[in-house]
């Protein structure tokens, strides 16, 4: 069984995107765990969200694919050491790291996205520029097992996409 981590912010959680990915995810087999900041209950107006683990126990290395969920309250993770050392984990580990919307600086931030291509709002195309990443405008990206979502209307694609990494990298070890 996969097992999936779904990192979000405590406040202004683009709540359509957690619920469509959760869900595509547990429909597909994979165990799902959430991290924040915090573990104490998100609410936000007709949602709530226990998360399973604080952000800063979660260890990337122990999922098969890290999702940074969407969502305008990713400012508060950007530049945080917990988060960007789940990505950092996850990706030295060779597994997949998926970030959409104003969650992908975080991995500008954490330094993985460091001479990759990735997308994401075009509102943000000079920050992720300076950080050193080779944005496109595309509504998916895919660096190596690395996969940014631009805008929420791409999102079939960006789920398709992580599925399929995930696959071949677990193709990988196995014949290996």
């Amino acid at each position: 069984m996969h097992r999936a981590l779904l990192v979000v912010p405590r406040d202004d959680l683009s709540v359509a995107q957690y619920r469509r990915t959760r869900k595509m995810l547990e429909e597909r087999g994979f165990q799902v765990q959430v991290a924040a900041c915090r573990r104490d209950e998100i609410k936000l107006r007709d949602f709530s969200l226990l998360p399973d683990l604080e952000l800063a126990q979660a260890r990337g290395r122990d999922y098969d694919l890290v999702v940074f969920v969407a969502g305008r309250g990713n400012k508060e993770l950007w530049q945080n050491p917990a988060a960007h050392q789940v990505a950092r984990d996850a990706l030295a580990a060779s597994r997949v790291v998926g970030a959409s919307g104003a969650a992908v600086p975080i991995l500008a931030y954490a330094g993985i996205l460091q001479g990759r291509c990735a997308t994401g709002p075009i509102s943000l195309a000079t920050l992720l520029g300076a950080r050193g990443v080779k944005y496109t405008a595309g509504p998916v990206a895919l660096d190596d097992g690395i996969v940014t979502l631009r805008k929420s209307e791409f999102y079939s694609s960006f789920a398709q996409q992580l599925l399929k990494q995930v696959s071949q990298r677990a193709s990988r070890l196995t014949a290996g």
